[in-house]
C-alpha cells in the first residue's frame, strides 16, 4: 500500500482512524498515535499538496514566497467587505499543503501566556495541565544562563533556535531604546509569564541543518518513509463531510481538490465524483478554524438556519459552529533603515542576495558563519502593556475595559511588537535599500466574526465575516501600538528620518504628529492632536490585516455558551467525532499560534490514546 499519494485509488475502503486535515495538529495526532500503536490504520486526508522537501517550505528565507498570489502552498480566503476596514475585503491565507500553517508561517517562536490556557476555563486544559505538553514538543536551544529552564523543553521533536543569523546591531539598539522609554529587556519573553519586555526572539528552525521545523517534516514524513506503521496520507483531496449513522460518525466523503490539480474536463469529471472511506474507531476533523466548521456544517452539524438555507438535514443542532471567529489584528509601519546590506533581509527580497548561493552555504559546519538562508529577518520583539500615562490619554470606554481585563493581570500583554530587518512587501514598488518594519498585533481582540457555508459543495463560496475592528477597543489598542512603535523607531539609530517613511499614517501638516524631531530625553513622547489620532485610525482601517492566526470557530466550551465541543474534544450530539485544531480554543492566546496548535495536537493524542487504551503517553 502506498503510504503517501494524491491518488485516491490507494485509499482502502475502511481504516481505524480518519484525520480530516494534515496541519500542525493533524500531523501531530497521526504521528503520535501511529508510533504508539503501529498496528492502527490511520488515514490523513489533506487538501493541499505534499510539502516534502519543497524549497519554499524547508528553507526559512523563502517563507514569503508561500504568500505570493500564485502560491501552491497557501489557500486564500476572502472575507466579506467591511465598513470597519473602509470597505475592504480582507484576505486570510491558511496553509495549503501538508503541514498546514507550519509549512508557511513566519517561524516565530512566540508562546502564549500561561494564564491564556487558564482563561479557557476547561477541565484538563489549564496551564498546569498543558506545560508538560508544551515542553514535550520542543528542544530549546538558548545558552543564556538567565533562562528559566523549567518552562522549556529540551528533548522534544521540534528544534527552537536563533537559526542561521542574528542582526545583533538592531537587537542591541532596540534594547537600548526600550530602556530609554522605560521598558524592560528580558532574556526570554516566552516564559509564559513575561508580558512587558523586549527580548531576543527564537525561531522554529533547526540550528544545525537550518531547516524549518514544520509538523510534516518533523513528525509524519519519517514515519511514512520508514513504512513500519499503519499511517497513510492522501493529499490534494478535500473532506466534504463526515458520514454519520444513528448519531455516530462512521467515515468521511471526500473529493479531489481541483485547486491543486488539473482543471475538471469531461475526461476527468468522473475522477471528481465524491468517494468515501469508513472509520472503525474515530473521525477527527483537523482542517483549521476556516475549514473545520465548514466540514461540520456540510455534515449536518451546526446552526439550524444555516443548514436549512442550503437544504442540509440536521444531524446535530449546534449553534456555535462557525461562530466566535478570532484573529490577531496586524498592521505594519515601514521605514528606510540605516543598515548595511550584510545586516538586512532585503537583499533576499530584491534579488541582490542569491538564494541558491545561500542555500548552498547551509552546508557550512561553522555555525558562527552567517547562514542567511536559515534567517527570517526577525530577531527581536516585545510583549507590551500600557503605562499609566498612556492609559490616561485613551478614551473612557477603552480605559474601562483595560482596567477590568488588564490592570490587575500583569501577565497579560496588550500587544506584540516585532521588529523586522526588511520591507515585507513588493520590492518592485520601493527603491533598492534596506528597510525596518515595525509590526504590531493585538493579543486579545474583542472583535468576533464568523464563517459559514452557502452550499453543499466544498467549492461553494463561504460567508466569511472576519469581524476585524468591529469592537472600538481593538482600534484604540492599535492606535496605542502605533504610538509605542513610533517612540521606539524615532530613537533608533537605524531610523533614516521621516523622509524615509514608506508606510505609515498621513498626518495633517498643521498637526503635531507631522513633526518627527520632538525631544527624546527622559522618555519624552510625541504629542498628538485629535486630528492626528484620526489619521492613525484611518491608516489602520486601510492596512490592518490578518496575522494568519485564525481560531475559535469550533469552541471547546458548554453548548449553551456557544460551544461546539466538550473538554475531550467530542462534538456535541455525535459520537465518534472530535475536532482538534486552532478552531477549538474558546479565547485567544498572546502570540503566534503554532506552539498552541502543536499543543492541541499533543493533548488530543493523549485523549484519544486514553479512550482507545493505547499506552505510552
Amino acid at each position: 500500500m502506498t503510504k503517501l499519494s494524491n491518488d485516491s485509488t490507494t485509499v482502502p475502503n475502511e481504516v481505524d482512524i480518519i484525520i480530516a486535515g494534515g496541519g500542525a495538529a493533524g500531523c501531530t495526532i497521526a504521528a503520535r498515535l501511529a508510533k504508539a500503536a503501529p498496528s492502527l490504520s490511520i488515514l490523513v486526508i489533506e487538501s493541499g499538496i505534499n510539502n516534502k522537501d519543497l524549497p519554499q517550505v524547508v528553507n526559512p528565507a523563502l517563507y514569503l514566497t508561500n504568500l505570493a498570489p500564485d502560491s501552491k502552498t497557501a489557500t486564500f480566503h476572502v472575507g466579506n467587505a467591511s465598513e470597519h476596514l473602509n470597505g475592504r475585503e480582507l484576505i486570510v491565507p491558511v496553509g495549503g499543503c501538508l503541514g498546514g500553517g507550519s509549512s508557511i508561517n513566519f517561524m516565530m517562536y512566540t508562546r502564549g501566556q500561561g494564564i491564556d490556557y487558564d482563561d479557557w476555563n476547561t477541565d484538563g486544559w489549564s496551564q498546569k495541565d498543558l506545560i508538560p505538553l508544551l515542553q514535550k514538543t520542543e528542544t530549546y536551544h538558548n545558552p543564556d544562563p538567565r533562562i528559566n529552564k523549567s518552562v522549556h523543553g529540551y528533548q522534544g521533536d521540534y528544534q527552537v533556535s536563533r537559526s542561521g543569523y542574528v542582526s545583533m546591531g538592531l537587537q542591541e539598539d532596540i534594547f537600548r531604546v526600550a530602556g530609554e522609554i522605560g521598558m524592560k529587556v528580558a532574556p526570554d519573553a516566552n516564559d509564559l509569564k513575561e508580558a512587558n519586555a523586549f527580548a531576543p526572539w527564537q525561531r522554529w528552525v533547526d540550528p544545525k541543518s537550518g531547516r524549518r521545523q514544520d509538523s510534516a517534516h518533523v513528525m509524519v514524513h519519517p514515519l511514512l518513509e520508514a513504512g513500519t506503521t499503519g499511517l497513510q496520507v492522501l493529499t490534494e483531496h478535500k473532506v466534504l463531510k463526515v458520514l454519520t449513522e444513528n448519531g455516530r460518525a462512521v467515515g468521511v466523503e471526500f473529493v479531489p481538490n481541483i485547486g491543486t490539480a488539473q482543471m475538471v474536463t469531461p475526461a476527468t469529471e468522473a475522477v471528481a465524483t465524491p468517494k468515501s472511506v469508513r472509520a472503525r474507531k474515530l473521525v477527527v476533523v483537523s482542517a483549521g478554524a476556516l475549514g473545520s466548521p465548514c466540514i461540520l456544517e456540510r455534515s449536518g452539524i451546526g446552526r439550524k438556519d444555516v443548514l436549512s438555507k442550503v437544504g442540509i438535514p440536521i444531524v446535530s443542532e449546534v449553534p456555535g459552529v462557525g461562530e466566535n471567529y478570532q484573529d490577531h489584528n496586524l498592521f505594519l509601519n515601514v521605514y528606510t533603515a540605516n543598515a548595511e546590506p550584510s545586516d538586512s533581509f532585503d537583499p533576499f527580497l530584491d534579488g541582490r542576495r542569491s538564494f541558491d548561493d545561500e542555500i548552498a552555504a547551509l552546508s557550512n559546519t561553522d555555525l558562527e558563519t552567517p547562514r542567511y538562508a536559515a534567517w527570517n529577518g526577525l530577531d527581536v520583539a516585545g510583549k507590551v502593556r500600557l503605562t499609566q500615562s498612556e492609559l490616561e490619554r485613551t478614551p473612557e470606554a477603552f480605559r474601562a475595559l483595560y482596567e477590568r481585563d488588564y490592570a490587575n493581570r500583569p501577565e497579560r500583554p496588550l500587544m506584540v511588537i516585532p521588529m523586522v530587518q526588511a520591507f515585507l512587501g513588493d520590492h518592485a514598488v520601493v527603491p533598492q535599500a534596506q528597510y525596518l518594519t515595525a509590526a504590531c498585533f493585538t493579543s486579545y481582540p474583542y472583535a468576533r466574526g464568523s464563517i459559514h457555508i452557502t452550499g453543499k459543495n466544498a467549492s461553494d463560496k463561504l460567508d466569511f465575516d472576519t469581524g476585524m475592528l468591529n469592537n472600538p477597543f481593538d482600534l484604540e489598542a492599535l492606535v496605542q501600538g502605533y504610538k509605542r512603535q513610533r517612540e521606539i523607531v524615532r530613537r533608533s539609530k537605524y531610523f533614516a528620518g521621516p523622509e524615509g517613511i514608506i508606510l505609515g499614517p498621513k498626518f495633517p501638516e498643521t498637526g503635531k504628529a507631522f513633526k518627527w524631531d520632538w525631544p527624546t530625553e527622559n522618555g519624552a513622547l510625541t504629542p498628538y492632536t485629535e486630528e492626528d489620532d484620526e489619521a492613525v485610525k484611518d491608516f489602520i482601517r486601510n492596512v490592518v490585516a490578518t496575522t494568519w492566526h485564525s481560531c475559535g470557530t469550533c469552541a471547546m466550551k458548554k453548548k449553551e455558551e456557544g460551544g461546539v465541543l466538550d473538554s475531550r474534544l467530542n462534538v456535541y450530539g455525535v459520537e465518534g467525532l472530535k475536532v482538534a485544531d486552532l478552531s477549538i480554543i474558546p479565547s485567544n492566546v498572546s502570540g503566534n499560534t503554532y506552539s498552541t496548535a502543536l499543543l492541541i495536537g499533543e493533548k488530543a493524542s493523549c485523549l484519544i490514546a486514553e479512550e482507545l487504551g493505547i499506552e505510552g503517553f
